[in-house]
This record gives C-alpha cells, sequence and structure tokens, in this order.
C-alpha cells in the first residue's frame, strides 16, 4: 500500500536554501560530535535522493550527485586556525558557518547540472500572486 501511495504522492521538489540549511545543520552537528579535526578529514556530499551528508570514511557505494572533501575548503581550514581562540565550539559564529556553507554549496554546485537545475528557493502563492500582479 505504501508503494501506491508514493506513486500517487508526488514529492516536494527540494530546493537549494533547504539544501544550504541542512548542510549548516550537519556541519554544525559534525563539528559538535566529532571535532574539527574528524570535520577537516571528511567529505560532504549530495546523495541521490537531495539528502546532505557526512562521510568520514569510504564514500559510499550508491553514488553522489557531488562530493567536495572538505579539506578542499578555505573556510574550514581558517576554522581549524581559529579553533585554540574559541572556548567552546558552541561559540562558532553564525556568520562564519554561513560563509562556509556559501563556499560548500557553491563547490556542490559547480560539480552538478542536477544541484543547479534546482530552484533558488521555494515561491509561496503570495510571492507568485504579488509577481502576477505587477
Amino acid at each position: 500500500m505504501a508503494w501506491i501511495a508514493q506513486l500517487l504522492i508526488p514529492r516536494r521538489r527540494k530546493n537549494r536554501r533547504e539544501l544550504a540549511d541542512r548542510a549548516a545543520e550537519v556541519v554544525r552537528h559534525v563539528l559538535f560530535d566529532m571535532g574539527v579535526e574528524r570535520f577537516l578529514s571528511g567529505t560532504m556530499l549530495v546523495d541521490r535522493q537531495y539528502r546532505m551528508r557526512f562521510v568520514s570514511g569510504n564514500l559510499p557505494g550508491g553514488g553522489a550527485l557531488a562530493a567536495v572533501p572538505v579539506t578542499a575548503l578555505a573556510r574550514a581550514h581558517a576554522l581549524q586556525a581559529s579553533v585554540p581562540q574559541l572556548p567552546a565550539l558552541a561559540a562558532f559564529h553564525q556568520h562564519d558557518l554561513a560563509l562556509l556553507v556559501d563556499e560548500l554549496m557553491a563547490a556542490l554546485l559547480a560539480q552538478s547540472a542536477l544541484l543547479r537545475a534546482l530552484p533558488e528557493q521555494r515561491y509561496r502563492l503570495a510571492e507568485r500572486s504579488a509577481a502576477a500582479s505587477k
């Protein structure tokens, strides 16, 4: 019965903003739970179901739409340099996290045409009617 529901109920398509928000959550979670060293040794990827994931070992065999080693991100190295100055990773500023996620998203989008085809953000009904009235 569940497969019938999956066929009949259209799934909502993700957008770039949702991927970036999820990337920020994943980065925060990894930094808090594993630390900066493990974060730098891993890879951020978007799988075929458009889910943002962090992998610290070998990449999964299912394939990915795009994968970026964290060491390729300049902001991640800046984070490592600033860690001794921070009293705790909880003090990691939202602005620094946003810059890291922006760099990550740019690298992921450069690798995948499917990700570039995603809309920037979801349009709401009010936005559509406002755009139509102009």
